[in-house]
């Protein structure tokens, strides 16, 4: 598939040439698996509930799948009921636009829109890269972001749940191609998880 580059000029622009007072990266390695087998199972912007693990509800809100200017729209799992027996909160919620997406180079771009976790600007880079030579074979998932503060929370809080999530991501990537190559060797084929058949890691939506 050609790659789809054509960005959101406004989005691009404001990305680029900000000063940004929070931004960062988070890694997971996935020593199973190639760059190709990896991103071959999340190159799919609206199949984000199928491999992160506080994701239960990714669909397409507007536009062309995998097409510049396309909207997501994402759920976290729902939260438990709050202390005395009081109602849950409702679950995390997010539109997020893909302003670029490059099958050769394995990586989209896009930007949170309206959600309820306090974002404002929010801008993310999902890559998947082959190992280095000096980590052996294998790939590595990789979430980059730019952001404005969140009112009432800290950049290592952020972090934090980028990289569990990450984490999460890239068991679910290890275990599916390690069991996809049993089936193969037995001559029976595997299939993506469901939503519903992820162990949730706790609660609440990574962006």
């Amino acid at each position: 598939m050609a790659a789809a580059t054509e960005s959101s000029p406004a989005g691009s622009a404001a990305a680029a040439s900000r000063a940004w007072e929070w931004e960062g990266k988070v890694v997971s390695p996935v020593a199973a698996a190639t760059a190709d087998e990896a991103w071959a199972l999340l190159s799919d912007f609206l199949a984000f509930h199928r491999w992160h693990p506080r994701v239960a509800a990714c669909r397409l809100a507007s536009g062309t799948p995998r097409l510049p200017g396309c909207v997501r729209y994402c759920e976290g799992t729902a939260p438990p009921p709050g202390a005395g027996g009081a109602p849950a909160p409702p679950p995390d919620w997010a539109h997020e636009t893909l302003l670029e997406y490059d099958a050769e180079r394995r990586f989209f771009h896009y930007e949170m829109n309206d959600n309820n976790m306090g974002f404002g600007l929010f801008f993310a880079t999902f890559r998947v890269v082959p190992a280095a030579a000096a980590a052996g074979t294998g790939c590595e998932l990789r979430w980059e972001f730019q952001c404005e503060p969140v009112r009432g929370s800290a950049r290592e809080a952020l972090v934090a749940r980028l990289q569990a999530g990450l984490d999460g991501m890239a068991a679910r990537v290890r275990d599916h191609v390690l069991a996809a190559r049993d089936a193969a060797a037995a001559g029976t084929p595997a299939v993506a998880p469901a939503a519903g058949e992820l162990l949730k890691l706790d609660n609440y939506i990574a962006v």
